[in-house]
């Protein structure tokens, strides 16, 4: 018997199970929420099973949907890895490879790594997307970058990682503000102060939200912004301390001012190289993460 089978409503219904929301996954398909339930209907009609339980707030796989889910997971990983075969095959012959990384990366690791690869790899050509830990991820699991340089606060099936530079996030304050005389600094000793925030889905907000939940809020101005070079332009001009990354903070303008590493356990973290497992890496992929390596002193593994 032949199949109409059609990849596009699997991958939506894997995406919706991913994320548990038809929303989130409709955006990383990158289709209107109708047209996403619409797939979804159509494979629930074409299979005769009921694959999610909805209400107003949540959707959740009934035990059909789990089943379907446990069995075609693999096989799409598969079919995908070998049409991104073909394609990093393509890239290779072009010498050219998409990358994501975290804007602290961007700053400091990147830039060295891409002028020695200049000297020894010219035809390479590099596309390097910035963007929170949160996205990158996401744009992993899309197939969208070959592999990223994030954070992995949870294991992930499927994903490979190499661990690449230790990092911790600091306060930056000015000269004689009243947390430099903490010996120890917490991420709830900076609450009653004025802060200068990175935006919502950036590795440091997220670390500074989930620190503080329990602790009661002050009257203290809280300032957004999405760029690490603006939280410190507003520092320069007294308007509060910000929460930021130490590897960042040797490309930014700190004349003046002052920093101190936080000792929360979760203010430390972990740069990775992370990719698909299933995957295998294109030649100009290979020399990217070569490179990268050696910029902070590592060494690629013998299975890279």
């Amino acid at each position: 018997m032949i199949y109409n089978i059609k990849y596009r409503p699997l991958k939506a219904f894997l995406l919706a199970t991913e994320t548990g929301s038809f929303t989130q996954a409709a955006e990383l398909l990158g289709v209107t929420q109708p047209s996403f339930s619409a797939l979804i209907r159509d494979l629930e009609q074409t299979l005769g099973l009921k694959l999610f339980e909805r209400t107003t707030r949540r959707i959740m796989l009934t035990s059909e949907g789990i089943d379907f889910c446990d069995q075609i997971r693999r096989p799409i990983a598969e079919i995908e890895g070998a049409y991104r075969s073909l394609m990093d095959l393509a890239a290779a012959q072009r010498s050219s490879i998409v990358m994501g990384a975290l804007p602290s990366t961007a700053l400091t690791i990147i830039p060295p790594t891409l002028k020695r690869l200049r000297q020894t790899h010219p035809a390479l050509k590099i596309r390097v997307v910035e963007a929170h830990n949160d996205d990158l991820i996401n744009m992993l699991r899309t197939s969208q970058v070959e592999f990223v340089l994030a954070t992995l606060l949870t294991e992930v099936e499927d994903f490979r990682v190499t661990p690449l530079v230790d990092d911790v996030f600091c306060a930056v304050y000015p000269p004689g503000h009243p947390v430099a005389e903490h010996q120890q600094l917490y991420l709830a000793d900076l609450v009653p102060y004025d802060l200068i925030l990175l935006s919502k889905g950036s590795s440091a907000r997220d670390l500074f939200d989930r620190a503080v939940a329990d602790v009661p809020a002050t009257a203290g101005l809280r300032i957004d912004v999405t760029h690490m070079s603006s939280a410190v332009s507003l520092v320069h001009q007294g308007l509060g301390l910000a929460v930021l990354p130490k590897l960042a903070l040797k490309a930014l303008n700190l004349d003046g001012l002052r920093y101190t590493p936080l000792s929360d356990r979760v203010a430390h973290r972990t740069i990775n190289i992370i990719r698909h497992g299933r995957h295998r890496l294109s030649s100009a992929g290979e020399t990217l993460m070569e490179g990268l390596l050696e910029a902070c002193g590592m060494q690629a593994p013998a299975d890279l």
